[in-house]
Formats: structure tokens, C-alpha cells, sequence
């Protein structure tokens, strides 16, 4: 065989294999992949609905940390208690850490210090359609609603190291958000979050030159240089 025929390789079928007194033909490896394919779907979903979950505790508990003020009525100390209590109870959990609980904590705080202006700018800062395609594979939506109103349901789209980073880095409400809309939009990793976060994209958006303000509303002009 030539060095060019050793290059030019024909492409490998997918690989089946077969039990005894089976028959297989063209009908049955394509049912094999549009199972596997199925499988693939479901085992995204389940991970995007344990995400969910795990962000709706995280958030509660940040929340009850927060309005039962919990230091001012156990003692400084009560977020190493609490920790010490669920790794008891839990010892195969790495979520209960007392730096996580402090998370939970500065997360929940640093919306829930203008609540309604954050349900105010998650129906406008958050992208509508990636939103809605992403929210579609949470099935239990509704009881995400019932179970903590305040909580924004976009939020269940992104993960949860994403978030802890994104109120680390921002000063405004506004500025996470914009973070949290980009992160649901494009898909990215935690460390390509970090080094957008780096670059300041947040203020620099809509520094382009342009004359949207002389033609537009001030609202549509803020949706342009978006």
C-alpha cells in the first residue's frame, strides 16, 4: 500500500455488536442510533433539572440565612454550625462547605437588596428566546414558581459556579445580569466567563459610535447598542 492510499483511509461504519441469532440490517443500526441519541437528550435534561434543583436549595437557603438572621439570633459562629450540622448529616455532600454556605448567602443578598427591581430587568435584560428554549427542558417550571416567587427562573439556566462569579465581579444588578443573559446565550465555561468578565465587556457594550439616540426611543436605542 502506497504512503497516499495509507493516508486516504475509508471512514469507520459504526461499530454494533451482534448476539446470537440476530439479523441485523440497515433499520436496525439506524433504531440503535435514535436510541442513543434519546438517551444523550435525556441525560442533558436530567443534568439541566438537578442544576435547578440544586439552585432553588442553594437560593432558599441563602434566603433563610439572610431574613432569619441568623447570626444576630444563634451567634457569630452559626454558619459553621449549620455547616457542621449537614456534613453530618450529609457526609458524601461537598455542598455544604461553610465557604459554600457563604456563597449561597452573597448571592441571595446581593439581589434580594432590590428584589422588585430584579424581576423588573430579568423580563428585559435576559434573552427571550434562548430563555424560553432552555427553560422548556425544566419541566417542573411551576413548581420552581410556587416554591420561592422571588426566585428568577433564568437563573436555573446557568450553573451554579457561574453565579457565584458573576455577583463576585459586578457591581450592579444590572451588570450581573448582563452576564448571567450572556452566559444562557452563548453557552460558555466558567473560565471563558472569567476572562470575559476580565475584559469588561459589561462597559464597554454600546460604545461602538452610533446614532441610535437621535432615531429611537431611549429604550429601543438601549436595546440597539445591545
Amino acid at each position: 500500500m502506497t504512503q497516499e492510499n495509507k493516508d486516504i483511509q475509508p471512514q469507520a461504519e459504526p461499530h454494533i455488536v451482534k448476539s446470537h441469532d440476530i439479523h441485523i440490517d440497515n433499520d436496525y443500526a439506524d433504531w440503535i442510533a435514535d436510541i442513543k441519541s434519546r438517551y444523550r437528550s435525556a441525560q442533558v435534561k436530567a443534568a439541566v433539572k438537578v442544576n435547578a434543583e440544586k439552585l432553588l436549595f442553594n437560593w432558599q437557603l441563602g434566603r433563610d440565612l439572610v431574613q432569619k438572621k441568623a447570626e444576630e439570633r444563634w451567634g457569630a459562629g452559626v454558619v459553621e454550625q449549620v455547616s457542621l450540622d449537614l456534613n453530618r448529616e450529609f457526609p458524601n455532600s461537598t455542598n455544604f462547605s461553610v465557604r459554600y454556605l457563604w456563597y449561597m448567602k452573597q448571592w441571595y443578598l446581593f439581589y434580594a437588596e432590590n428584589m422588585e427591581k430584579l424581576k423588573q430587568l430579568v423580563s428585559v435584560m435576559l434573552p427571550e428566546d434562548d430563555y424560553d428554549n432552555k427553560i422548556k427542558q425544566i419541566t417542573d417550571e411551576e413548581k420552581l414558581k410556587q416554591s420561592v416567587s422571588e426566585f428568577p427562573l433564568p437563573f436555573a439556566c446557568v450553573p451554579w459556579g457561574h453565579h457565584v462569579r458573576i455577583v463576585q465581579h459586578s457591581e450592579t444588578i444590572e451588570e450581573a445580569l448582563f452576564y448571567v443573559g450572556y452566559t444562557i446565550r452563548e453557552g460558555i465555561s466558567r473560565d471563558i466567563l472569567t476572562r470575559v468578565m476580565k475584559d469588561d465587556i459589561y462597559k464597554k457594550q454600546g460604545t461602538v459610535p452610533n446614532n441610535f439616540s437621535q432615531h429611537l426611543t431611549p429604550q429601543l436605542a438601549q436595546m440597539a447598542r445591545y
